[in-house]
């Protein structure tokens, strides 16, 4: 009886053992970092982008990329269409015109504004804290940011 009752615990034990999934790698959540509101201007003209930098220790691509807008969901897009590499980091926009802001977020006119980042790799949703700051696109304006008391440089302006 001793020796049907310890084989019977040994084959309930390998049950168990082969039926219990094996996680050999705990997946991580991804972060989303620098997400920031940019603008540039021409005349009286205002273009936005949303943009937001994905990053995941594993790889993984995400399931859905959001911005949302003083509450209003939008999806997003990478910057560059062929940028896979998660674990270095894919940037994420969404570009609108001051038109097509301004219909989502009619406030954003007065600088009113609130907008937050979601993702989700399959663990879980990731989401941003909640910001209102807008940021001069440099780069889109052809202007060179610089870090002193100097202040901004413009590349198209003569002698600079």
């Amino acid at each position: 009886m001793r020796r049907i009752s310890g084989i019977l615990v040994a084959i309930i034990f390998a049950v168990f053992v082969l039926l219990t999934p094996i996680s050999a790698a705990q997946n991580n959540k991804p972060t989303l970092d620098g997400g920031v509101l940019l603008y540039t201007f021409e005349g009286n003209t205002f273009s936005y982008k949303f943009q937001v930098t994905y990053t995941d220790s594993e790889g993984n691509l995400p399931l859905y990329m959001f911005v949302y807008i003083n509450g209003s969901r939008r999806t997003m897009v990478k910057a560059d269409e062929k940028d896979n590499n998660a674990k270095d980091g894919i940037v994420y926009t969404l570009p609108l015109s001051g038109e097509d802001l301004y219909k989502i977020a009619p406030k954003a006119r007065g600088w009113e504004i609130e907008y937050w980042f979601r993702t989700n790799d399959g663990t879980g949703p990731v989401t941003t804290l909640k910001s209102n700051l807008f940021a001069l696109d440099y780069a889109a304006m052809g202007l060179t940011s610089i870090n002193s008391a100097t202040g901004t440089v413009c590349s198209r302006c003569s002698g600079g």
